[in-house]
Parts: structure tokens; sequence; C-alpha cells
């Protein structure tokens, strides 16, 4: 698994965040001094509405009371993160700046060369989870499974379109390996978030979204949308009769983390109490209710470890990028 090995899944139980707390990871909650005197800003890389956005909001509202100031939400979409990270940079290392991270932290700075920044630039904080990704299709449209998927699109190359939210991104990685897998070739057209690619499926611009299970559940419990496959190496608990694409045959499972990072140079001890009070932050009902609702399996690394975790998405994805040219 990533920071367990070959992307299996595995938790950190309550009892063992809550002995990091005490442990010397809660000790930098003495250091930070008066650390915060004012409102902290949280980075979401997406539009309103995506899952970037409720990820950030809803640790937002899950440090009321844990934080003594207010963490405040805004959204700097575009460029598969890289505005966000951006933003980021130009601020002061001081912990007043948060971001929002997926693992497109690792995919965007692999294909844009001339980006200026990577993971390197930021301190991990927290990763909380991976978010599986899955493949969604409008229910009124020709697929109703995903072999009805890759059989629409064979001998038709680049004609069945695929939203994604930007070349390169794990959304691409998904539907690039599912395409050789299978023997077929899609189109992807990128989108600034999940929710830009929704409203795209919804009016028929593109046939079939690649994003994640919160994206998309409202629509499918509206019967708008049916997933049709998952990229994860069993099925879902709360979807059950979803199969993964990997026991189709096809070997497809990106493992989306999730998590909480500040830009690089960030003092050691307003690090420590970030850490400390995030753990706190995502033990609360609020966001482990936001945690199951949106079928993110728990998983908690905090620090070096979720740095490691990075460094390993970087090893093995960036040589799938290498293929698609990046």
């Amino acid at each position: 698994m990533i920071g367990c090995r070959h992307f299996t899944i595995c938790k950190l139980t309550v009892f063992a965040v809550v002995t990091m707390l005490f442990l010397g990871v809660g000790a930098g909650a003495v250091l930070a001094g008066d650390y915060p005197t004012k409102p902290i800003e949280m980075v979401a890389w997406a539009s309103p509405g995506g899952g970037s956005d409720r990820m950030c909001r809803t640790f937002a509202k899950s440090t009321e009371g844990i934080l003594p100031q207010t963490v405040y939400v805004v959204n700097k979409k575009g460029g598969g993160g890289s505005v966000g990270m951006a933003y980021v940079q130009g601020k002061p290392s001081d912990g007043y700046t948060m971001l929002g991270v997926t693992n497109n932290l690792v995919f965007t700075p692999l294909t844009k060369p001339n980006l200026k920044y990577s993971a390197k630039d930021f301190t991990p904080i927290v990763m909380w989870g991976f978010d599986a990704k899955c493949i969604a299709v409008a229910t009124d449209g020709p697929y109703k499974t995903i072999e009805d998927f890759v059989n629409g699109a064979k001998g038709k190359p680049g004609q069945v379109k695929i939203g994604t939210f930007g070349l390169g991104t794990d959304d691409h990685i998904v539907g690039f390996l599912l395409g050789r897998e299978a023997g077929v070739e899609y189109g992807f057209v990128p989108f600034d978030s999940g929710g830009e690619q929704l409203a795209a499926l919804m009016g028929g611009h593109i046939s079939a979204q690649i994003a994640e299970v919160q994206e998309v559940k409202a629509q499918v419990d509206a019967g708008k949308v049916r997933i049709i496959a998952v990229a994860t190496l069993q099925r879902l608990e709360g979807m059950p009769d979803v199969p993964t694409m990997k026991e189709k045959g096809w070997n497809v499972v990106v493992p989306k983390f999730r998590g909480l990072v500040v830009k690089k140079g960030t003092p050691d001890d307003i690090v420590n109490y970030l850490i400390s009070r995030s753990l706190m932050a995502i033990q609360t009902p609020t966001f482990r209710n936001y945690l199951a609702k949106s079928m993110i399996e728990p998983y908690f690394v905090v620090g070096e470890g979720f740095a490691e975790l990075i460094r390993e998405q970087e090893k093995t994805f960036g040589e799938v990028l290498k293929t698609l040219g990046f």
C-alpha cells in the first residue's frame, strides 16, 4: 500500500490517533506560542461543489472549538490544482494559509514541466483517507455496465469522451489505464472541478465522468447517474453491487489520497500544532460522518509518514505519466 505498500488500505485506530496526540505530535501545541492569533485561510483548489471544496469546508467546520480561530475556505480553481499551489506559495510560511490536497499534488507537477512548484514545496500535515475513483455515466445514456462502456469505444478511437479534472490527473490516469488494459482509446475532456464535469455529463456533452463517488452520489441517489465501476482493489462497502475494474480483468487501481499541507518553511512548532489539532478535528462526528457519507476509507497519516506516501506515488505514477508523454 501507499504507506503500507501495494495500495491496500489499512486503518489507524482511534486509540493510535489519540496516542499520537500525547507521544510527541501534540507537544507542538505548547511551543506554538500565541499562534493562531487571527483566522486561518484554507485553500480549495477547485470550484464550489466539487469534492475538494466539500472536503475543505467540512474540515474547516470540524475545527470549530478545536482551533481558537476560525478557518475559512477560499476557492482557487484551475490547472489541476496548480493555481491553488501557486496561491499558497505566494503567502508567508506562517501557518495562516493551508491547502487541501489530493494526489494531484503529485500528478500536476509531473505533467507540467514549467510549473514552479511541487510537493517538495509543501510540508504535509495530515492525510485522512483514500477516496475511491469511479466511472459514472448518465442513467438514460447507452452504457449500463463497464463492459458496455468498453465495447462502445471499440473501433472508435477518441470518440467516446470522458470528463476529467485535467490531463495528467488521477482521473486521466484511470481512463488511460482502462483504455490500455481493455485495448480501446478514449477521448479526454478537462474540467476545473467535479461539479463542472457532472454538469457536462448531465448535459450529454461527455459520455462518462471519472470522479470521486461523493461528487456524483447525489445524482446517483436521484436516479440520474449510474456508477459502473470503481478503481479500487475491492468493492466499496456502501456500493456492493458496483464492480471494480480489477475484478473484470483490468488492472486499474488508483488510490486518491485526501489531506492537508502548508507551505514549506512553516516553523516546526506551528506544524506540530496543526498536526495535533487536525487529528482532533478529523475525529469529530462532523468529519467522520463526511468520510462515511463520501465513502472515503479512513487512513490517518501525519508529517513524514504522509511525505513518504507522496514520494511513493511520485515514483509509481511517474512511470505511467511518462507513458502518456509527460
